[in-house]
């Protein structure tokens, strides 16, 4: 890995590590009004949590590999809706700490486990029928090098999240999370279009949701 994307690695460890609780939040806020307001403003955390199970479910797949699994409130949401295996891979050790603690209080610890990797520097050659990446984009320094990582670990379906541009919003968060050492993308349709014919998996699928769009690609 290069000197800067390992750089940029660290700043998004770093980040994470730091804001564990608050990340956490996003899906299980301790408040009623917590939970009302990301359910009204962060709708697209749900929505692309929901649009991956049910193609999981359309393809029929089993085995799924969740690529920034964070605390794995996703993976084990999964496994809970029918998935027979998911593993959940992330650079934060804070965060797969809670991720295995989350899978063992829901009593599904067997049919859920994570790793602490950097998942673009792992040459592991298991492969699972749905690699998906919610939330992940929005720090990858090449996205097509990542996309074509998570090909390789896929058999049926590549799935991801990707923020888009806008001129209020995104300026705005780019500037927040600079601020908290953390560098941050955003990415329009006909980039995500470009991502995903060139590493040629399957006809890409591109869904628009608040804030960004859902993409994926069944193999050809």
């Amino acid at each position: 890995m290069a000197r800067d994307s390992s750089e940029h690695v660290r700043k998004v460890r770093r980040y994470f590590d730091a804001r564990k609780a608050e990340y956490d939040a996003f899906y299980d806020s301790p408040s009623s009004f917590g939970r009302w307001f990301n359910r009204t403003f962060r709708r697209a955390v749900y929505l692309r949590r929901d649009r991956a199970l049910t193609l999981a479910r359309q393809y029929g797949c089993k085995t799924l590999l969740d690529v920034g699994c964070g605390s794995g409130r996703n993976t084990v949401f999964w496994a809970r809706g029918g998935l027979e295996c998911c593993h959940g891979v992330d650079i934060s050790a804070e965060m797969i700490g809670q991720a295995r603690s989350l899978a063992d209080s829901a009593t599904i610890g067997d049919r859920c486990t994570f790793e602490l990797a950097d998942f673009s520097e792992t040459s592991d050659d298991t492969t699972f029928d749905m690699v998906v990446a919610c939330g992940v984009f929005d720090y990858v320094v090449d996205a097509e090098s990542f996309l074509r990582r998570m090909s390789q670990s896929a058999t049926r379906i590549i799935y991801g999240s990707f923020p888009g541009w806008t001129l209020v919003r995104s300026p705005l968060r780019k500037a927040r999370y600079a601020l908290r050492g953390c560098p941050t993308h955003f990415y329009r349709r006909a980039e995500i279009e470009r991502i995903f014919r060139a590493v040629g998996f399957g006809e890409p699928e591109i869904e628009p949701v608040p804030s960004g769009h859902l993409a994926w690609a069944v193999r050809n």
